[in-house]
């Protein structure tokens, strides 16, 4: 399995008129600092303070860059000496799934290869033919939501050359429709199933396993700021899914928080099982990514009211550490916005 969730040591220059501070020194240094029991976070923000922050972001979509060269050549490989035929990419929720499929289908273009991604959120059964939970409620992070059968056919008739009606999920009504969209694989296509579940075995068995690629987005905070930042495990997604319910869906930071729970539940149950059939892993985590959402952010937890207890003690805990990081400025957030497409997303899951 290609293991692409830590930083790939390299050699990058960066140009600057400052002495250069790498990545690579810039992390090691915060972790030599927790290590005596200083504080991570002074150092972080003395960095942008001195206007390292271009560099830094250089270096990071570098490294990003560089550890998905990796896989994709990985892919190449297989398509072209085994025979691959489909990509899955699954990975829980704000993980960064359909970013990574977008930077893997501009590099497959590059090596000849033309990806046609399907994803599976467009395969949701309506609401009123979703499974329920213990409490009698729609369970929206069930596997068996999912449209199997209609899913297995089409992937079954696409992998046979058939032009296949393609679905779209409409978000708002909670039903599937058809709009037209139809797609077909020519003989340099290279299908991509990308969703929560597509590593689940049960989602297309019918494949042969030699003919799938998995690979596992994950988005496992970059830097570790110290136990005085209050930063848990899952909270990098969470900071992030916070941004994105915002901007996609309208929703408030008390709405995202009261989801969260329920999303932990359903990834433990239905996703993270998996993970380990991956053939590589890919952390979509950015050093700076705290500092460009901060802003925005920071205002949605500080609405989230007192009369909801826990969903405000969480708000306050992850304002808290916010409040510590300082911003990106305007020209940073610019820079960095548009190489990783999680801090705009649209993504649904």
């Amino acid at each position: 399995m290609i293991d692409n969730t830590a930083s790939a040591t390299a050699q990058h220059p960066t140009s600057t008129s400052k002495d250069h501070m790498s990545l690579e020194d810039f992390c090691g240094t915060i972790r030599r600092m927790e290590s005596q029991g200083q504080d991570g976070i002074s150092l972080f923000n003395q960095v942008i303070s001195q206007g390292y922050a271009p560099d830094l972001i250089a270096e990071d979509e570098y490294q990003h860059s560089r550890r998905l060269e990796r896989i994709t050549t990985e892919i190449t490989r297989r398509f072209h000496q085994e025979g691959l035929r489909m990509v899955l990419v699954a990975g829980p929720s704000c993980s960064g799934k359909t970013t990574t499929s977008r930077f893997l289908n501009h590099m497959l273009r590059d090596n000849g290869i033309q990806p046609c991604v399907v994803s599976l959120d467009n395969y949701f059964l309506n609401l009123d033919q979703r499974p329920l939970d213990a409490h009698g409620e729609i369970d929206y992070e069930s596997f068996y939501g999912l449209d199997l059968k209609q899913l297995g056919r089409d992937v079954a008739s696409l992998l046979s050359g058939d032009q296949v009606s393609m679905p779209t999920y409409d978000y708002v009504k909670g039903e599937r429709a058809y709009r037209g969209n139809t797609l077909k694989l020519e003989s340099n296509s290279l299908l991509f199933l990308e969703g929560l579940h597509a590593l689940n075995p049960q989602l297309v068995p019918e494949i042969d396993e030699e003919l799938k690629f998995k690979l596992f987005v994950t988005a496992q905070a970059t830097i570790y700021y110290g136990e005085k930042a209050g930063l848990g495990e899952h909270d990098n997604r969470l900071l992030r899914r916070i941004y994105r319910d915002y901007n996609s869906r309208g929703a408030s930071a008390l709405q995202t928080l009261q989801w969260w729970p329920g999303v932990l539940r359903g990834e433990h149950m239905w996703i993270l099982p998996f993970a380990s059939h991956a053939d590589a892993w890919f952390n979509t985590s950015m050093v700076f990514e705290f500092s460009a959402i901060k802003p925005r952010v920071l205002q949605l937890l500080n609405e989230v009211p007192e009369s909801e207890p826990m969903e405000y003690e969480t708000a306050k805990r992850l304002g808290g550490m916010l409040e510590r990081i300082a911003p990106l400025t305007h020209e940073d957030f610019v820079a960095i916005a548009p190489k990783r497409k999680f801090l705009l997303s649209n993504e649904s899951k």
